[in-house]
């Protein structure tokens, strides 16, 4: 059961009409025009807040040259773990394997089985130290990945946070540059340790996947940082951020909507919405007074 916004007092459910049966107010009518004056400072309030999500949404994707570019180079990371950092070499009777040390040699050890063989070797009396090398070398790849997605994803999320954001993403540049200079560090140490003990079955040799990982995150950390420095070029409309102040407010209840203006700000747009009202209503009442005129 409802209650009566008038008298307050309960309106059976069988009651159907829209007349309250103990005041005789119209329920769906009273306080019609209040009702709408509030709505209507609510909707004006609620366009301001999408209004500003939009333009921290271009800002942060398209704002500028420098967010365009940073739209662009924001997957590099993540790609270049396709480039090999160096290839492991397995040699057995009737048997030469030659596996890349990146992102796809991962994928390969994992559909080919060699991801178990390798670590069945790591207890082998003769070549453990190599393939615990190799390990080491592919939990760098992992490492550099774990960093490479959120680059890609917070690049892309970047509105949610407009001033923090840039930083969080140089750190974690930064944080992938130094993963890089590690892995390649393994890396060498695996064909170090390969090549060390000869009648060996691993060998291996260095690739240049590890100067397209360095060089992606240096790009992504440059345009960062620049955004940092110049900040984002956001435009907004014009009285937008007057009301999302005065949002705020009201959702910490320091003001009552019922007590704001309608329009709550007045804008360029709103003065010309009242012009266009008074103008059609001085048309509308020319021409109702011109058919009194002919009636008389």
């Amino acid at each position: 059961m409802a209650n009566c916004p008038k008298c307050n007092k309960k309106i059976p459910f069988y009651h159907l009409g829209q007349l309250c049966p103990h005041c005789g107010v119209n329920v769906r009518f009273y306080n019609f025009d209040k009702n709408f004056y509030r709505d209507a400072k609510r909707a004006e309030l609620s366009v301001a807040k999408t209004n500003i999500f939009i333009a921290h949404l271009k800002a942060s994707l398209i704002g500028s040259k420098l967010t365009i570019i940073r739209l662009c180079i924001m997957i590099l990371p993540l790609v270049s773990l396709l480039a090999p950092y160096a290839y492991m070499l397995i040699k057995q009777p009737f048997v030469e394997e030659s596996i890349p040390i990146s992102a796809l040699g991962i994928y390969k050890m994992f559909s080919s089985g060699y991801l178990n063989y390798v670590m069945t070797m790591t207890h082998s009396v003769a070549d453990a130290s190599g393939f615990i090398s190799v390990i080491a070398a592919v939990a760098g790849i992992i490492a550099i990945a774990v960093v490479a997605v959120p680059v890609l994803l917070l690049s892309v999320l970047s509105f949610t946070s407009i001033k923090k954001m840039p930083k969080i993403l140089a750190a974690l540049c930064i944080t992938g540059m130094v993963f890089t200079l590690v892995t390649l560090i393994l890396s060498f140490r695996f064909i170090s340790v390969a090549g060390s003990s000869k009648g060996s079955i691993l060998s291996g040799n260095i690739s240049f996947g590890y100067v397209l990982t360095f060089i992606a995150f240096l790009l992504n950390l440059v345009v960062n940082l620049m955004i940092t420095k110049k900040g984002y070029n956001i435009v907004y409309k014009e009285g937008d951020l007057e009301r999302a102040e005065i949002a705020r407010k009201v959702k910490a209840g320091e003001i009552k909507i019922d007590d704001l203006p309608q329009p709550i700000v007045e804008t360029e747009e709103t003065r010309q919405i009242d012009l266009e009202i008074a103008r059609q209503q001085a048309l509308y009442r020319e021409k109702e007074g011109g058919t009194s005129d002919e009636e008389v």
